[in-house]
């Protein structure tokens, strides 16, 4: 399970995490898990929720209200909810909340089985599926199981100075509770060059370099040609080499446990390790 969470402005999470899960290698399950409203539905399959193929009424909401009186999450409950993406037949979507209230009825109980049905995911046919998991804007709201239990938590930032300062006090407060070899930046929009300038700024190591490219962009963030995955673009090149490494280094590893605050660690974020 990879989550992405942002501090202020938009630095491109969203558009990110769904560029990622288009590009995977496998089977993978992408949440829509952010507590203000989701956009991942809205933007890259927009079409798809006008024409009635995605339903925006079923997914984390609907979880939550289905397995409201469940003690712990069940992955198999979770198939019920999840709808496959046309323009990526091996994503599925866990659709997002649709107005920013909604949160209430979710609660701290239903994220917390969210997150161990997400852990332990399996397809139709039983096969493994990794999660990627989109929280949105850190704020008070944010569901901290989701970062706890990620194998890797990714902190989106564009290589501007206005993100890069809005990125700092985020990452301090996520390694408080998260060890360091799980957290890791994902640079949006970026050049080699500003890849560099944002990991020596932050200190950390880049999970995921997404090329700056504006027509790919639009693609996943609001739609542009139905969501028809742009293969050949260098946003899409840059995040499908990111994908096979990322599948490669977290895909065998057990459903995750809570984990505590642990010494500093010389370990590159991408190396992984076993539980």
């Amino acid at each position: 399970m990879i989550t992405i969470v942002s501090g202020k402005g938009a630095p491109g999470a969203t558009t990110t995490l769904a560029a990622l899960a288009a590009a995977w290698p496998a089977p993978v399950l992408l949440a829509d898990c952010d507590p203000g409203g989701g956009d991942l539905a809205a933007g890259w399959l927009g079409q798809w929720v006008v024409d009635g193929t995605i339903r925006t009424d079923l997914g984390v909401l609907s979880h939550a209200t289905a397995t409201r009186h469940a003690t712990a999450g069940d992955p198999a409950t979770l198939l019920d909810h999840v709808q496959q993406v046309p323009p990526a037949r091996h994503v599925g979507l866990l659709a997002g909340l649709s107005a920013p209230g909604q949160h209430a009825a979710v609660g701290t109980a239903g994220w917390t089985r969210l997150t161990a049905a997400l852990a332990a995911f399996k397809t139709a046919t039983g096969v493994p599926a990794d999660a990627l998991v989109d929280v949105g804007r850190y704020s008070a709201l944010t569901p901290w199981p989701l970062l706890l239990a990620a194998d890797l938590v990714l902190v989106a930032v564009r290589p501007t100075q206005r993100h890069v300062l809005a990125a700092r006090p985020l990452l301090a407060e996520l390694a408080e509770r998260i060890v360091p070899q799980r957290l890791g930046l994902a640079v949006c929009a970026t050049t080699p060059a500003g890849s560099r300038e944002v990991r020596a700024a932050l200190g950390r190591e880049a999970g995921v370099q997404v090329a700056a490219d504006a027509r790919a962009a639009a693609v996943f963030s609001d739609g542009l040609d139905a969501g028809a995955l742009p293969r050949r673009s260098p946003l899409l090149r840059n995040v499908r080499r990111a994908a096979r490494r990322l599948h490669g280094t977290y895909h065998n590893y057990t459903p995750a446990e809570l984990r505590a605050p642990a010494p500093p660690a010389s370990a590159s974020v991408l190396t992984g390790g076993a539980r």
